[in-house]
């Protein structure tokens, strides 16, 4: 009887090693299932496909490299999308609590969107041409209507992961992309140790741009830019002071800009905090920024209340720059077009050289512009 009951014993703590061994290994790591869940794509027991830094040697060498690439970046002249035919990278990066903070890459990028999404947080979209970020991230999982934005510059699109109606457009459209939890996988890595946090999967420029040449990708586009330039401080005409801008997407997130005269750009804070770039530990600047009302909803029967913002049709907004509005129109005529930006009068938009934040801003969401 004793033997028996022994044997039982053993059998179920075989069991329990089992089971902790497949819950903690690489082969079920519980931060990728928590991540896929996220995205409708349950799988355990497969291998992870992010590779984190080999040790902390290797993450203290990647940080101290993205400080000196930062701070050369800062300093060189900016690089217009029209003035290169570099093929663009578009990245998810995950906007979601304070876990993700600071974000890495958002200085080197020529633009950025940002669109609400489920639970009524935000994700952001920063586009790069020619720049090299050695930290971009963190890269969460695809909506399918930053698609839309992706593909009007003809970016190259990196995410981790995707909700179903994204995942469909990826093939519907051919968008090349390059998924961590599927294609692409071993150019992330992992800045923590920690398997419960989907909120620290990072790449580079280097390794996106290595994994396109090894999967041939068109790395060059002749696709006409969106948006044009000024010569040098360009102010609209018919605008008016606009030194603080205050953005609420929901109840739980707002951002805002305040101008600063002395360098003549915006401030840009998160949820009244300074919005910091992980690669630099400064805050972040914007030179313009575009505030473009789109209507939005929650998906009919989408058990995680992922949203459809409606990107095609007309709207309006406003375009501030060099601590002045002005209100503008936007139109859209198909998924795969670019949006134009016009001023009242008729006549098209112009940026002034510098980085310009895109916020699409959900028509029940508000807009405060202090002079």
């Amino acid at each position: 009887m004793g033997g028996s009951i022994n044997k039982s014993i053993l059998v179920f703590a075989g069991v329990c090693f089992l089971l902790a061994v497949c819950l903690f290994s690489g082969c079920s790591d519980i931060k990728y299932a928590d991540r896929q869940s996220d995205d409708e794509k349950i799988g355990v027991c497969s291998p992870s496909p992010s590779i984190e830094a080999k040790n902390n040697d290797e993450k203290s060498n990647l940080e101290n490299n993205a400080n000196q690439t930062s701070e050369q970046s800062n300093k060189n002249t900016f690089v217009f999308p029209f003035d290169t035919n570099i093929r663009p990278y578009a990245v998810m990066i995950d906007n979601e609590g304070t876990r993700v903070l600071p974000q890495g890459g958002l200085a080197f990028a020529q633009i950025i969107y940002e669109i609400i999404v489920e639970g009524g947080e935000t994700r952001l979209m920063p586009i790069f041409w020619g720049t090299a970020p050695e930290l971009i991230g963190p890269v969460r999982s695809s909506r399918h209507y930053f698609l839309d934005y992706s593909m009007e510059h003809d970016a190259i699109y990196i995410h981790f992961g995707y909700s179903p109606m994204a995942k469909d457009d990826l093939k519907k459209f051919k968008i090349d992309n390059i998924n961590g939890v599927a294609n692409g996988g071993e150019i992330f890595w992992d800045l923590t140790n920690d398997k419960r946090n989907w909120q620290d999967s990072y790449t580079s420029a280097k390794r996106i741009k290595d994994y396109c040449s090894k999967v041939k990708y068109r790395q060059t586009s002749d696709k006409k830019p969106v948006f044009s330039y000024a010569g040098s401080n360009y102010v609209p005409d018919n605008s008016t002071d606009a030194k603080i801008v205050n953005i609420r997407y929901s109840s739980s997130y707002t951002c805002s800009f305040e101008y600063d005269e002395k360098t003549d750009k915006y401030l840009r804070f998160r949820k009244q905090k300074p919005h910091i770039e992980r690669n630099s530990g400064e805050q972040l600047t914007a030179e313009n920024i575009i505030i473009q009302f789109v209507p939005s909803s929650t998906i009919k029967g989408d058990k995680y209340g992922r949203q459809q913002v409606d990107t095609v049709g007309k709207g309006e907004g406003y375009l501030i720059t060099k601590g002045k509005k002005v209100s503008i129109t936007w139109s859209k005529d198909s998924r795969t077009s670019p949006t134009v930006y016009k001023h009242k009068d008729g006549s098209g938009i112009k940026l002034n050289k510098g980085q310009t934040w895109i916020q699409i801003v959900p028509l029940s969401g508000k807009v405060e512009i202090k002079p």
